[in-house]
């Protein structure tokens, strides 16, 4: 019995003596567990405020790569039209390609004729010259015509009318297919040309067109040494190489070569312009052969080299002609050269035995900011003002007199351009001109030109 109650009050004792203890360990717990809730609430809220953070940082960041996105595709579209501008090449129909129609029955185009592109080029000048009458002068209107009835077929051709044609009073003028051609593409390294070709000799003589010119007047050489425009009938190939040199992958070439009738004996010293064959008969039985290749190093960079050889008369004496031309940009400002030399053979002393001529020409680009808002620029996207600075020469041989020595003319040329558009200029500029032996173009007249030229 004693026992029993010694026992039950141990158990009692020690149910009393542990509740104290067992209350304050909850309330720790729950002491403890408050504490770690306000510091992982503490922690959630510096966390939500960092991804808050993030998140404005983002966007800040996506707001800014969209604007650089926005400024760098007006770049690149500028780029690519500035491309363009300075790629023209002969194969443009048009300057935009405009189409006439695209097959079948559409608006504007009823008789339905396919893939047929409208291009062309216009010009008026005004020239006044020491004892040379002033005049006004509409020199060229010309239209180019294109047709691509298949991806891998095309057409382009020009014909151009000069001083309003043969028709007009006191008519001094012409109407005259200056390129006529059909291509059939093959690749881009080769594919076949015929018809009348503009003779790939030089630079100038493929890009002649008065719009796409910063000076009224043609070269020197590009009138009586190369017989700009020159145009000959006959075939050949065309076609381009894109070289990869290790790591350097900007290599472009361009080629082209043919075989045509040829320059005839209608020659003369001060001039090749008369020795232009026909484009019906050749005056021979033998074939003349010219070509052009042109490296392009690296954008708007290129250096031609052309050749031409033929036979010119019926007794077996030919024409060599070699020639270098260049297109250099750094900026603004772009540096434009060409030379070329032919060597006649023949057996009489009284014609000219070699035509050489070359020219320099410096173009700047610009366009003050104040002109924005003027009658200059208000409306226009990029217009532009340009200053021009070219040297031209010539020389020819002169055997018929001994006593005047060969034939030679300098000219010096400061003109000045704008251009609400590309293909729209006014041009201003004055000469300076002088002659040895007979005169080849303006002798020693100085004199002002102005013109307006537009294409389309």
């Amino acid at each position: 019995m004693i026992r029993a109650s010694l026992l039950f009050g141990i158990c009692v004792l020690t149910v009393f003596a542990s509740l104290p203890v067992r209350a304050e360990t909850i309330e720790d717990i729950k002491t403890a567990m408050e504490e770690m809730k306000r510091e992982y609430e503490a922690r959630i809220k510096g966390l939500e405020a960092k991804i808050e953070t993030i998140s404005t940082q983002q966007q800040e960041d996506s707001a800014k790569i969209e604007e650089i996105t926005i400024k760098h595709d007006k770049q690149v579209s500028s780029i690519e039209q500035k491309i363009e501008a300075k790629t023209l090449n002969v194969e443009y129909v048009g300057r935009g390609n405009a189409p006439v129609g695209r097959g079948g029955l559409v608006i504007g185009n009823p008789f339905g004729f396919g893939n047929v592109s409208v291009g062309g080029y216009a010009d008026i000048e005004y020239g006044d010259f020491e004892n040379i009458d002033a005049s006004f002068t509409q020199h060229r209107w010309v239209i180019n015509i294109g047709a691509f009835p298949h991806e891998r077929l095309r057409f382009n051709s020009e014909l151009e009318i000069e001083y309003g044609g043969p028709n007009v009073p006191n008519a001094d003028g012409e109407v005259k297919v200056e390129q006529a051609y059909m291509d059939y593409l093959i690749s881009d390294t080769i594919n076949l040309r015929a018809g009348a070709l503009l003779v790939p000799f030089g630079r100038y003589n493929l890009y002649h067109d008065s719009d796409l010119q910063n000076l009224t007047e043609r070269p020197i050489v590009a009138r009586d040494i190369i017989p700009t425009t020159w145009t000959e009938a006959g075939a050949g190939v065309f076609g381009r190489f894109n070289p990869v040199l290790g790591s350097y992958e900007d290599l472009n070439l361009n080629y082209e070569l043919y075989v045509v009738n040829g320059l005839d004996a209608a020659f003369s010293d001060t001039g090749l312009s008369g020795a232009r064959s026909s484009l019906k008969t050749d005056n021979n039985d033998d074939k003349a052969v010219v070509g052009r290749l042109a490296v392009s190093p690296w954008l708007n960079q290129e250096v031609g080299v052309s050749g031409y050889w033929g036979e010119y008369d019926t007794a077996g004496n030919d024409i060599a002609g070699l020639g270098f031309d260049s297109l250099l940009t750094f900026g603004p400002l772009e540096w434009i050269n060409e030379y070329a030399y032919f060597d006649v053979a023949q057996t009489t002393t009284d014609v000219a035995n070699f035509f050489q001529g070359a020219y320099s020409q410096l173009n700047y680009d610009f366009w003050p900011k104040f002109l924005d808002n003027s009658f200059l620029g208000q409306g226009f996207e990029n217009p532009k003002l340009t200053l021009v600075g070219r040297y031209d020469w010539g020389l020819i041989s002169d055997d018929s007199d001994a006593s005047l020595g060969d034939n030679e003319e300098n000219r010096w040329t400061l003109g000045f351009n704008y251009r609400p558009v590309d293909n729209f200029v006014f041009k201003f500029e004055y000469q300076w001109n002088q002659t040895t032996g007979e005169v080849l173009e303006r002798g020693d007249n100085n004199g002002f030109l102005s013109s307006m030229a537009i294409g389309f």
